[in-house]
């Protein structure tokens, strides 16, 4: 039980700052778009000279690039080149980044560092270029003379295949991030990416397929060996000699229903091994050959789907995001589709904010799959200290061509507001992350139940993963919230396990009186951030015209269709002694509420109104 001075707690879990000791990056940004198709169109560059993203997320390098480079099959997904030819290609992205470059703008490639393309019996895509097309005066020496030495292998040292795509009819092979010669040949790739002009490169397909190989086995039993005694081994796995014992599997991502401790060990091993990987190859020679190289990793979190899935489910908090410029998480369909009625605002705002909580004031960004709400997707990565937009920055089509514009015109406006922008909740939810780490996920649902409901009554909250959170952290709320009974309380404990029912709404009404909050429109979720003698109260709207069931994603941006809501109440706490001097509503939006906002001074707290807003608006409230 940490010790700390009383405070409210009720029941749940999420994100920590990381330790002041590790310094930020230079580059900070919020507007980024990412595009894996029609980059080679004038309106491409077009488009970015106009919108000005801080950051494109653009161009293919790696395995993708050397499978089918050289193809006729590169023409379709993931890559979509617009020429053929490895010398062609290359041509075309270093260029293209110049461009990209031209206009203000940084070029983060997508590097893919497993997913093989190609029939190493035919010599067939990657197969073919790395046996014939391998230019050493760029990449060096090849790492072996085999191929296959490099590739991921079950139980029976067979290669590991997989048929995702059938690109080219061929299956997929998987390059094993354990193996040196992997990471030698992944190096050399590197290497001539970044003689390309990127700025940085995302990690794409970082996986390990449940490898079986010399590296994997050797580094999983040396890895067990310094973490476990003997009487543990025995005991938790029924391993009796390490040194002798012949290993069936060592999975990875599995079924949290069907988890072991033998499981987790395997996965947490697997998430292990993979950083270092990545801190072998995109920090240490990445950075050797470009100090200020961005790198990041392409992740997935769904809607918080733990153990099957998430790459950093089970990190320690000290290595999770280390030394990443900032970090990319795909929720896919998690938060992409509407169900106003019964309270699923379709919104990424607890993702956001476990994120920002986890890596502190880097950024970060949702690869969120949506292709419809465009503005709402922006508003609500920068409302959060994140980054808009991700994935589907649909250029072409001119609504969502003016949102991204618009949007992004804004957030340059007024970038002094969002930079050095820290997290001010009074509240605090906490992340299960420890829960998670002992494979027990009933929490995280908690959590989400529980997150769900605060932002929909209208309350502020920040979140903070249950392992990393500190004393000064806890003690600095007024409220805090848990979902893991095993996690030490500070205090006091309100048993809100579940959903709560609605007199416990009512209770937190009472017991919540003291944090900020917003009444009146369920669809609006807000957030608190802060800068010395400035609160800034982010509104987003969900409220819209939803499509039909048989389109419950819209057909794209011209079909966001949001709607209007007045008069929300806006109940700001103070901390003793401050006072509000002044607040001014700031919107990217027409026909809204704009300008100065009367303002009702409390004891402890400062109440106003939105008369009008649609789908984001800022509240610049100014301390005296």
């Amino acid at each position: 039980m940490i010790p700390v001075k009383p405070l409210l707690l009720l029941a749940c879990v999420l994100a920590v700052l990381p330790s002041s000791a590790r310094a930020a990056e230079p580059f900070w940004f919020n507007t980024l778009i990412a595009n894996w198709t029609d980059y080679g169109t004038p309106e491409y560059l077009d488009f970015v000279g106009e919108a000005k993203p801080q950051v494109a997320q653009v161009g293919f390098y790696g395995v993708t690039f050397y499978s089918v480079a050289h193809t006729k099959f590169g023409k379709g997904y993931p890559a979509h080149f617009p020429v053929e030819g490895t010398k062609e290609c290359v041509e075309f992205f270093r260029k293209l980044n110049q461009e990209v470059h031209a206009r203000g703008s940084k070029v983060v490639g997508h590097f893919n560092t497993t997913f093989i393309l190609g029939d190493p019996e035919k010599r067939a895509g990657f197969f073919d270029w790395y046996h014939n097309g391998w230019d050493s005066k760029a990449l060096g020496p090849k790492p072996t003379a085999n191929p296959a030495e490099m590739l991921a292998v079950n139980a029976e040292g067979k290669l590991i295949t997989t048929s995702s795509y059938k690109i080219g009819g061929w299956p997929e092979y998987h390059g094993c991030l354990n193996n040196p010669l992997w990471r030698a040949c992944l190096k050399a790739m590197m290497t001539d990416a970044i003689a390309r002009g990127v700025d940085g490169l995302i990690a794409n397909y970082y996986y390990r397929r449940d490898c079986m190989c010399s590296h994997c086995v050797g580094g999983f039993r040396a890895w067990l060996g310094t973490n476990y005694t003997a009487a543990q081994l025995k005991d938790q796995f029924a391993i009796a000699d390490l040194k002798a014992h012949a290993f069936k599997e060592i999975p990875s991502w599995h079924n949290p229903k069907e988890t072991s401790p033998y499981k987790l060990a395997a996965l947490k091993w697997t998430q292990l091994s993979l950083k270092d990987a990545f801190d072998d190859v995109f920090i240490a020679h990445g950075r050797k050959l470009k100090p200020d190289l961005m790198v990041a990793q392409w992740n997935h979190l769904g809607g918080f789907n733990q153990i099957s899935g998430d790459e950093r489910c089970l990190l320690p908090g000290d290595v999770w995001g280390r030394d990443e410029s900032y970090l990319w998480y795909s929720t896919g369909n998690a938060a992409s589709q509407t169900d106003l009625a019964n309270g699923d605002l379709g919104d990424g705002t607890l993702q956001l904010r476990y994120i920002r909580g986890a890596f502190g004031p880097k950024p970060f960004v949702l690869g969120k799959y949506e292709q419809t709400r465009t503005r709402a997707t922006i508003a609500e990565g920068i409302a959060n200290g994140g980054a808009g937009l991700g994935f589907y920055a649909n250029f072409k089509n001119p609504a969502g061509r003016e949102a991204m514009t618009t949007y992004f015109g804004f957030a340059a406006k007024h970038r002094d507001l969002y930079v050095g922008a820290q997290p001010a909740a009074e509240l605090l939810l906490l992340y299960p992350r420890s829960a998670v780490q002992r494979g027990d996920v009933e929490p995280v649902a908690r959590f989400k139940a529980i997150g769900k409901q605060l932002a929909r009554e209208g309350y502020v909250f920040d979140v903070v993963p249950d392992d990393i959170v500190t004393e000064a952290q806890i003690a600095s709320r007024r409220a805090v919230v848990k979902c893991d009974s095993e996690t030490g309380a500070p205090l006091k404990s309100l048993a809100v396990l579940t959903l709560p029912a609605d007199d416990q709404v009512a209770r937190w009404r009472k017991e919540l009186a003291s944090v900020t909050r917003r009444e009146g429109a369920p669809t609006v979720v807000a957030c608190v951030l802060s800068q010395p003698k400035r609160r800034l109260v982010h509104l987003v709207n969900y409220n819209r015209e939803e499509p039909p069931p048989n389109a419950k994603m819209g057909r794209g941006p011209h079909e966001e269709k949001p709607l209007v809501v007045e008069n929300l109440t806006i109940r700001l706490a103070l901390q003793p002694g401050e006072r509000v001097k002044s607040i001014r509503l700031l919107s990217p939006d027409a026909a809204v509420s704009t300008g100065s906002a009367g303002l009702v001074q409390r004891n402890g707290e400062t109440a106003f109104i939105v008369p009008r807003m649609l789908i984001y608006t800022v509240a610049v409230a100014e301390l005296e």
